[in-house]
């Protein structure tokens, strides 16, 4: 009982209360039953010893609770055991009670002298009423108190797991947002990188544009919540932003085919999800060549998934081959391949492959598209 709390321990009294006055109680009513029967009231004496044995027999049934409660850790077999010598202890106390001093309330008041071979029989039978009614009491408390200590282990391993799982959320949604700000930071030195270079070969005007841009981008991006899910159409929107400052860069290097069904753009999608696949393909497709390069974007329903190919016909060597990372590849797709894993588990996919002419890289999630009141519901039904 050492981690049973205080109110615990004071609903089982209050409840060991009532038990032990229903079950005293009814043996009063059960002494009660035959003088009711004939219509003929119970001598004085008889009556008052009866209540002197009831009354000691309440009294002395908190012993055996207190006896009950002290066993609890012990295996179910040895609790009752224990149980044994109180019970037969407190059932002599009951018959010597009710020898000694209900003998002399039935003398006094009933004028009775019963002979010593009836009072011994008395005796004996008084023992065995008591002994039964503590031997009662006492398993309806070790059941009483198991059922109670069980049930409030139950609410506080259930509280101990909710608390673990809301530590879990938090934890997650903190890795999500450390994931998701690990990329601006690898796009936005990219950038300032390609205005510096812009001002020092005296190119202000491109300069100039490109901060106006990075500057739109970053109210978009930094706007979003990390941990919120947007419709694919948003980050879509959130590509366009950060292609148009590529675009001053590369100029006509740099070509883009995006193919999204209507239908799909209202799919939900991690914010910040597909923007390190677009500047991965920029970095490694377009900028190590001087010829032009497409990047081509794809979304598409397969079965109860959305399914996004993000690829280039850049020149392969530059990207990963066989799994392995080229020098500057990795954080991108690492951190995204991580972000899927944390929102979705295994139903979140990142597989990249270089092709005989560019790399591709495919993300898998599970679809659910936003409804018109902002809910949003799976893929299944709604199709």
């Amino acid at each position: 009982m050492k981690d049973v709390d205080v109110g615990l321990k004071s609903d089982l009294f209050r409840q060991a209360l009532l038990l032990t006055l229903g079950v005293w109680g009814l043996d009063t009513l059960l002494f009660a039953l035959p003088y009711l029967a004939s219509g003929k009231p119970p001598l004085p004496g008889v009556l008052a010893s009866h209540f002197l044995f009831m009354g000691l027999g309440a009294l002395l049934s908190g012993l055996v609770y207190v006896r009950a409660r002290r066993t609890l850790e012990a295996e179910q077999p040895v609790r009752f055991a224990a149980l044994a010598p109180a019970v037969v202890g407190l059932g002599l106390v009951m018959a010597v009670s009710d020898m000694l001093i209900g003998g002399q309330l039935r003398a006094v008041l009933d004028g009775t002298h019963p002979p010593a071979r009836v009072m011994a029989t008395r005796a004996v039978s008084q023992f065995l009423v008591g002994a039964w009614m503590f031997a009662l009491l006492g398993a309806l408390y070790l059941m009483m108190i198991a059922v109670r200590v069980t049930r409030e282990r139950e609410r506080q391993l259930a509280d101990a797991r909710a608390q673990a799982l809301a530590a879990e959320a938090q934890a997650s949604a903190a890795r999500l947002a450390a994931l998701r700000y690990q990329l601006n930071p690898h796009f936005l030195f990219n950038t300032l990188n390609a205005v510096s270079s812009a001002v020092i070969t005296g190119r202000n005007d491109e300069a100039e544009s490109m901060l106006a841009r990075l500057a739109e981008f970053l109210r978009l991006t930094l706007a979003a919540d990390p941990e919120a899910m947007i419709p694919l159409d948003d980050e879509l929107a959130t590509l366009q932003a950060y292609l148009e400052i590529e675009s001053v860069r590369f100029r006509d290097r740099l070509g883009l085919e995006f193919s999204c069904p209507n239908e799909l753009r209202a799919a939900l999608v991690p914010s910040f999800i597909l923007q390190p696949l677009i500047e991965n393909a920029v970095k490694h497709g377009v900028a190590p060549t001087s010829r032009p390069v497409t990047i081509r974007l794809e979304a598409s329903r397969d079965g109860d998934d959305l399914v996004v190919i993000v690829e280039d016909d850049g020149e392969a060597p530059a990207h990963q081959a066989g799994g392995q990372k080229t020098e500057g590849m990795g954080v991108g797709l690492t951190n995204v391949r991580q972000r899927l894993e944390v929102l979705y588990g295994p139903r979140g996919v990142l597989q990249a492959a270089p092709r005989e002419r560019g790399f591709l890289v495919l993300v898998r999630i599970p679809l659910r598209l936003e409804t018109a009141t902002g809910a949003s519901v799976t893929g299944a039904r709604a199709a």
